[in-house]
């Protein structure tokens, strides 16, 4: 259930920033059986929100184990069942130690054996390169792994995510499936050419390079029915003080291109909420709990016709 309003919640702050959200061939994707999922990495905590727009499944999340340090990313990454996984940059004394993500492996062998799917991000950290970035062998290392202790099944699911300007509000973003891997297909045991193979498949659905904008017009856009337009309308009338402020917020907590998104998400989704809790109760005082309730149902019902109408 958790999972499911925070896929929720993270859809709409998704796509009350991006103009349109783009997903091909998703079709590529198992419905069933232990998945890796293999995404380019150059929005930080964006690319996790659209990878898991883009699987039709729980998904696990693996994340830089700095991220649980401190009471409140202890507390997240229990709550949301992040597998945190130490980086060599973030422990220079970890370096050339095969052991320091033993028990992370553990947990992901024993997340596939559950037939879960888990995202990994192999170019290992968040960039502001348009071509993907050499990919470190964990990702395969693992599945080599839990198909060596008997896990079957196993797909890995390369998706390249391209953005027109994925610091500019009301631009557009395109995730494409790239062919799947069948781990139980793969001869013999090298991570290293098993990990080729993998930067192979998501290099040919990640664009590189200048991308002319008609690349991404194509596409039928729907002109949604009146009561859907009006709930819409609504929603942007009633979230716009929230939204700007959250904007200008991350733009001055930003450091590189890599960051507006991702604060104007955060930002926006905790001052929207801030914003209902102040009047929600201003309503109920004044009118009484049923208005009280009708008016936060109509904000949340226009939050989200205002986030997916006219979307293609």
């Amino acid at each position: 259930m958790l999972y499911g309003f925070l896929q929720w919640v993270g859809g709409i702050a998704l796509h009350w920033f991006y103009r349109d959200v783009r997903i091909l061939h998703a079709d590529r994707v198992p419905r069933s059986g232990p998945l890796l999922v293999a995404v380019n990495h150059q929005n930080a905590v964006v690319d996790a929100i659209l990878a898991q727009w883009v699987i039709p499944r729980p998904l696990r999340i693996t994340a830089k184990a700095t991220l649980a340090e401190g009471f409140f990313g202890a507390m997240m990454v229990k709550l949301t069942g992040i597998i945190p996984l130490r980086r060599i940059s973030d422990d220079a004394t970890s370096a050339g130690d095969p052991t320091r993500n033993r028990r992370s492996f553990e947990r992901i062998v024993e997340e596939l054996r559950r037939d879960q799917a888990i995202l990994v991000f192999p170019e290992g950290k968040s960039h502001n390169e348009p071509e993907v970035a050499p990919l470190k062998t964990g990702l395969a290392r693992a599945a080599l792994r839990a198909r060596e202790s008997g896990v079957g099944g196993i797909h890995i699911v390369p998706i390249g995510i391209t953005f027109e300007s994925k610091a500019e509000p009301g631009t557009v973003v395109v995730a494409q499936v790239g062919e799947v891997i069948a781990v139980d297909d793969w001869p013999g045991d090298n991570a290293h050419a098993l990990t080729e193979q993998v930067a192979e498949n998501l290099r040919a659905v990640s664009f590189t390079g200048d991308v002319e904008e008609k690349s991404f017009a194509e596409g039928v856009q729907h002109t949604p029915p009146a009561l859907i337009r009006i709930a819409s309308e609504w929603g942007h009338i009633t979230h716009k003080i929230p939204i700007k402020l959250a904007r200008k917020l991350a733009v001055k907590q930003s450091n590189d291109e890599g960051e507006p998104a991702m604060y104007t998400m955060i930002y926006g989704i905790a001052l929207t909420l801030l914003a209902y809790a102040i009047q929600v109760p201003i309503v109920w005082l004044l009118a009484g709990g049923v208005a009280a309730t009708l008016y936060l149902a109509s904000l949340i019902i226009g939050a989200y016709y205002a986030a997916y109408a006219g979307h293609g």
